[in-house]
């Protein structure tokens, strides 16, 4: 393991046989607290290849089994930390790819409950629209997609409703 700047004075350590990193939140608080606009620098590769595990890992510091923390909704990555230690892990082109989406400056609010939910919301969502396609057709939802965008510009939405409604 080996010390390793992910942005200016944001440090982690590195390991050198996994590629994976460890970083103190504690750490990144204090980086983000000495300038709340501040952003990692923007990565410049087309594509940021990522090697997310899909096991439970322990915590490098007290061997606590870390919480795994979606990213984004879909089949994404997520991100492991551990409750007690507050460290997060990132494997292999992890950090790249939340610094290269905006979201390194974001942690707090990636790693909240709110923000927990809302993934697990739409992840919902999107099956659902998927079998809806499935079982009525694409043109069929788009119309009905076309349709709700409408009536949510107009002032008299419900009534509107009730008269579609209405034999």
């Amino acid at each position: 393991m080996q010390a390793v700047a992910l942005a200016e004075a944001l440090l982690a350590v590195h390991c050198t046989d996994c590629g994976g990193m460890v970083m103190d939140m504690d750490d990144w608080r204090a980086w983000k607290a000495a300038d709340l606009a501040r952003n990692p620098h923007p990565v410049d590769d087309e594509v940021i290849e990522v090697f997310d595990a899909a096991a439970v890992r322990p915590c490098p510091e007290c061997d606590r089994l870390m919480q795994r923390l979606r990213v984004s909704a879909g089949p994404d990555f997520r991100i492991d930390r551990c409750i007690a230690c507050q460290n997060l892990w990132f494997d292999q082109g992890e950090w790249r790819a939340l610094v290269s989406r905006g979201l390194a400056g974001r942690l707090d609010e990636l790693l909240s409950d709110g923000w927990q939910r809302r993934l697990q919301t739409e992840e919902v969502r999107e099956v659902r629209l998927a079998a809806l396609r499935r079982r009525y057709g694409n043109d069929c939802i788009d119309e009905l997609d076309r349709i709700r965008a409408w009536l949510d510009t107009q002032p008299h939405r419900d009534e509107l409703l009730a008269l579609l409604r209405a034999d």
